[in-house]
């Protein structure tokens, strides 16, 4: 291989490597594939180039080509002829793509939604991020520029990503470009000290690259973090844009947002519930969220109706009114729809799906600005009975969304158990629960949030009694699952203000600014379905649902203070927290809406293939390696001396991955006599190592073979002849084999180094 080769398989290892720190960005892994795949495409197009026709000038515009032609394959769509012929509808397309990108980039928090814009401005920056560090490193033969755009894109997750890409991934990105440092102004490639002297300037660069990366992870270490994004983002006065982050942080802070008008609606329902967003029911133990960011299948169109909500029996549903909300969006830019729930038919212009376990209607490739939909939903109002007759949830839901982390304090279960000692049956906990941290616990709303994260973070809310309504929720549905209730949180927007004039037809208007952000609790009870209960302080919330009062008031007990102060470890006693984990991953996926198309490939774990695959690729190498060597060796035996060398040759390097090392200035005589001490004499192996070293000094020094020591008989073919000079070689291997360790003999077999040999061979090679 070529030093210019060589640089530019670095270079794409280095670009490959940084793209992949982009991952905590993004929600899913989906675009991974694209910008590798974008990555490899626009390396192995300059490899190509410069191989033909030794011309890098002409090797950057064919990667250019390429580059813009895997972005059609890509993200053309119908606006291409087969796929790659670009029509006058394409770069519309694009446009319209880029500018989602950028609306993603500027309002959603981190880690985002994979839409196509975003996914259309990674693939695209991994492919510039490769033409860029392949033009410094092998066209300007400059490797020390290439860490400029190696730089910009592993700055993005430091600066953006919560914790950043994490100490590991940054070092494991950094060594392909130490690998390009090491590289001299001539062109010497990390050879062998006896073949090339390395530069002195080379070696400085990569010291010194080295040294700052070691101060890179160890000084931010030593430096205090940033907080976390809140929940509620605003833009300025005046047309404020918010976002609302569907991924629940419990140390965020709502802070103060501004009261400009987000969205409006009319409604003919006397009482308007909250307008949920997305619904997140994956507690890892500081942060809540949806379980799957992965496509919905197309046919889930809301135009068309959406399925029955999730445990709403008929009799409660014929018992509900249906209602008609239209909703106008002015300065609200997420990916998921707010409405009612449950919804029933949402007339809305775009493509608009839903998910069948939640209901949730998330956009593809749709945003909510400057939306207007209207929609037909249920009014649910259970009774007091119906919830407390409620059967036990299903086995899958059950598993599914009792789920805690393992380390959650055993204080949490031990207060929610105290709190709830009164309740006869899971709606009365519920009811208690709520109770107690609306208005008996001694609870205060309020924006500072605890300023402590991870599983402490529950444990120090219920200690110091203060939050806003993330805490609240997260609090319920956390305490509710310790005792075997299914729970999620639910975000999205209070009913918000209404205005002075209503209607003739019955109908009111209601304004909501970003201040009517919100998260609350939902509860599932088989019959009625997922229920809205309200543990947040009446100061900011009003009244709570009718259902979640009982008519007989469920006593709550005040928790000890041995209960109060923060435990460590998980809890032995909590069957939910601990044995619920080995089936909710599999009841989870089993509970998602079904996959199609790309939507099943986005939903793959891409992290953990790739990492599988490139370590049997490794390990797999020096194999592959020595068989291709081996099959070109006896490709080319066509008489009697090359056969002699090739079995020779063979029986060399075999030997020696057994242990058996020999000096270059050994003759095959000497060689033979060493072979011959692990043989008995007069064995096969005995003659057949007399044979071959016959064979070969007969090829070497100009004297034929006997037909006792010749390894080829001139009657046979070249495959015969093949065959029978493998075989002998086999023999005397065999032998010194069988006074090896297993170890040795398995690891001959598996790894032999005479395959790594030949590819640092090749790696070196001018």
């Amino acid at each position: 291989m070529t030093r210019s080769a060589r640089t530019a398989l670095w270079a794409g290892v280095a670009s490959a490597a940084a793209v992949l720190t982009l991952r905590p960005l993004v929600v899913s892994s989906g675009w991974v594939v694209g910008a590798l795949g974008m990555v490899c495409a626009v390396t192995a197009s300059g490899l190509l180039v410069r191989g033909l026709f030794r011309r890098r000038g002409l090797a950057v515009g064919v990667q250019v080509l390429v580059l813009l032609a895997v972005l059609l394959v890509l993200f053309g769509g119908s606006t291409t002829l087969l796929g790659v012929v670009p029509t006058p509808s394409t770069p519309g397309r694009f446009v319209q793509l880029a500018t989602d990108g950028v609306q993603v980039i500027r309002r959603y928090s981190v880690p985002a939604v994979d839409l196509r814009g975003l996914r259309l401005l990674l693939v695209t920056g991994a492919g510039l991020t490769a033409l860029a560090v392949d033009l410094f490193a092998v066209t300007l033969r400059r490797p020390a520029l290439a860490g400029l755009p190696l730089l910009v894109v592993m700055a993005v997750p430091l600066a953006l990503a919560p914790g950043g890409s994490g100490a590991i991934t940054f070092v494991i990105a950094s060594i392909p470009f130490l690998v390009l440092l090491a590289s001299d102004r001539r062109g010497a490639f990390l050879r062998p000290a006896g073949s090339a002297r390395r530069s002195v300037a080379g070696v400085t660069a990569s010291a010194t690259a080295a040294v700052a990366l070691v101060a890179a992870i160890a000084v931010p270490a030593a430096v205090p973090g940033l907080d976390e994004r809140p929940l509620t983002i605003d833009t300025g006065p005046g047309d404020t844009i918010a976002v609302i982050n569907p991924i629940l942080n419990l140390k965020a802070s709502l802070g103060a947002r501004s009261d400009a008008t987000i969205l409006t609606y009319r409604t003919d329902q006397p009482d308007p519930a909250p307008l949920r967003i997305v619904t997140a029911d994956v507690f890892d133990g500081e942060t809540w969220a949806p379980s799957t960011g992965a496509d919905i299948p197309r046919s889930q169109r809301v135009q068309d109706g959406l399925s029955p909500a999730p445990g709403l029996s008929e009799v409660v549903r014929d018992a509900s009114t249906v209602r008609t909300t239209s909703i106008s969006v002015r300065g609200l830019d997420q990916t998921y729809l707010p409405l009612p729930y449950p919804s029933l038919k949402v007339a809305i212009n775009g493509d608009w799906l839903y998910e069948t376990d939640s209901l949730n209607v998330v956009g593809d490739g749709e945003t909510t600005r400057g939306r207007s939909y209207t929609v037909n939903h249920l009014e649910v109002t259970p009774t007091e009975d119906q919830l407390r007759a409620a059967p036990a949830a299903p086995g899958d839901i059950e598993s599914r969304y009792t789920e805690l982390p393992k380390d959650l304090p055993p204080v949490v279960q031990q207060t929610a158990q105290q709190v709830t000692g009164g309740a006869s049956n899971p709606y009365e906990q519920a009811a208690a629960l709520q109770q107690w941290l609306r208005s008996t616990g001694g609870f205060t709303y309020s924006t500072d949030a605890p300023n402590d994260g991870g599983t402490s973070a529950v444990v120090d809310f219920l200690t110091q009694k203060s939050g806003f309504c993330v805490q609240f929720a997260s609090a319920m549905a956390v305490m509710a699952r310790s005792l075997g209730i299914p729970a999620r949180v639910a975000i999205g927007f209070l009913p918000g203000q209404e205005n002075s004039t209503g209607g003739d037809d019955g109908t009111s208007s209601w304004r909501i600014s970003a201040q009517d952000a919100h998260a609350w609790p939902e509860l599932y009870f088989e019959g009625v379905g997922w229920t809205r209960f309200e543990p947040t302080p009446a100061t900011r919330t009003g009244r709570s649902p009718s259902w979640t009062v009982p008519l007989t008031p469920v006593p709550t007990a005040a928790p000890s203070s041995s209960t109060s102060a923060p435990v460590a470890g998980p809890s032995a006693s909590s069957p939910t927290a601990t044995s619920s984990t080995s089936t909710a991953t599999a009841s989870g996926a089993a509970d998602a809406a079904p996959l199609t198309g790309w939507g099943r490939v986005a939903a793959l774990p891409w992290g953990w293939i790739l990492g599988a695959l490139l370590l049997v690729l490794l390990v797999l190498t020096p194999w592959v390696s020595a068989v291709v060597t081996g099959r070109r060796r006896w490709a080319g035996v066509h008489d009697t001396g090359s056969s002699a060398e090739a079995a020779w040759s063979e029986l060399e390097e075999r030997v020696h991955d057994l242990g058996v090392h020999w000096s270059p200035s050994t003759t095959p005589r000497q060689r033979a006599a060493e072979l011959l001490a692990f043989t008995v004499p007069g064995s096969p192996a005995a003659e057949e190592v007399q044979r071959m070293r016959a064979a070969v000094e007969g090829n070497r020094f100009g004297s034929r073979p006997t037909a006792a020591g010749s390894v080829l008989v001139e009657s046979r073919t070249a495959a015969q002849t093949g065959r029978l000079v493998r075989a002998q070689v086999d023999v005397v291997v065999d032998t010194v084999a069988a006074s090896r360790s297993r170890w040795q003999r398995w690891r001959a077999r598996l790894f032999p180094m005479a395959g790594v040999r030949r590819l640092l061979a090749w790696w070196d090679r001018d």
